[in-house]
């Protein structure tokens, strides 16, 4: 087994956005932020855990931008991290506009450092 098995698809970037997402089937609304930001996911760090392959629907602003993003998006990742008492998770994006796809890789262009 190699390591491209694990390889994302998209570059990401850290990043510090609030966010707001709600479970599929449970529409309160909760907060949370995004630690790091892709085309195709996000790290959501929230003070709360999400089940394992949760659906979420997410919604939350790049820098600069007059409109929001919102994506839905399936939990494939979770972790707490007990320094911190919160709990990250991996979510990738299973449905978002292509427009919107565009300004998060536009944004993540914008803002990877370049390799040394």
């Amino acid at each position: 087994m190699t390591g491209d098995l694990h390889r994302r698809q998209y570059v990401r970037v850290s990043v510090s956005l609030p966010v707001e997402f709600s479970l599929e089937g449970d529409p309160t609304p909760r907060t949370g932020s995004v630690l790091d930001l892709g085309a195709g996911g996000m790290r959501l760090v929230a003070p709360f855990d999400v089940p394992p392959r949760a659906t979420l629907e997410i919604k939350f602003r790049l820098p600069g931008q007059a409109s929001g993003i919102r994506v839905r998006g399936r939990a494939v990742l979770s972790a707490f991290l007990g320094a911190e008492k919160t709990f990250h998770h991996g979510i990738a994006f299973t449905s978002i506009d292509p427009e919107d796809r565009r300004a998060i890789a536009d944004f993540v262009d914008a803002n990877v450092l370049p390799k040394a």
